[in-house]
């Protein structure tokens, strides 16, 4: 079997029924084009480079930023909300604590409904003591608090409850 296709066939008649100094030009056509796409890989490359570069150091940017002051992303949940207290040395509310945590938790800002996802965690930390409920009149839901922000009959100290308002 013959295993030049006709295509291929013609072309090499072709070929060879021109002159050198056609072939000559198309040969150097080619390598005209070869050049400027090798070029334009190089270039694309090089531009590939300083964007993967550019990616890691603003990765890199992103987790220090979210763990340079000791958040730990692999905490548990529980200790990330009790974390979020104290750094914010208030009382919060679930809204407010949900919009602390998601710009560090890419899980909780990406997730579709995130008062539900979070609801459980805040719930097990109340449930274990760490964070405690605490409902205000006029207020719409909870304050969370940590325990040492009560005093010795379970109020909020002054300091705490003003913080509240």
């Amino acid at each position: 079997m013959n295993s030049h296709t006709p295509l291929k066939s013609r072309e090499a008649a072709k070929i060879k029924s021109d002159s050198p100094e056609k072939m000559q030009q198309a040969i150097e056509e080619l390598q005209i084009t070869v050049a400027m796409q090798y070029d334009l890989l190089k270039k694309t490359l090089t531009e590939n480079e300083l964007l993967q570069q550019k990616v890691r150091k603003l990765e890199e940017q992103l987790n220090d930023n979210r763990n340079n002051d000791g958040y730990g992303s692999t905490s548990s949940w529980i200790s990330k909300i009790v974390f979020t207290l104290q750094q914010e040395n208030r009382p919060l509310r679930s809204p407010e604590l949900i919009t602390l945590l998601e710009k560090r938790e890419p899980a909780l800002a990406e997730h579709y409904n995130k008062v539900q996802y979070f609801s459980a965690f805040l719930s097990n930390a109340v449930k274990y003591g760490r964070v405690i409920q605490q409902k205000m009149k006029g207020v719409r839901g909870y304050y969370y608090l940590l325990p040492h922000w009560l005093d010795e009959r379970g109020n909020v100290r002054s300091e705490f409850h003003k913080k509240m308002l």
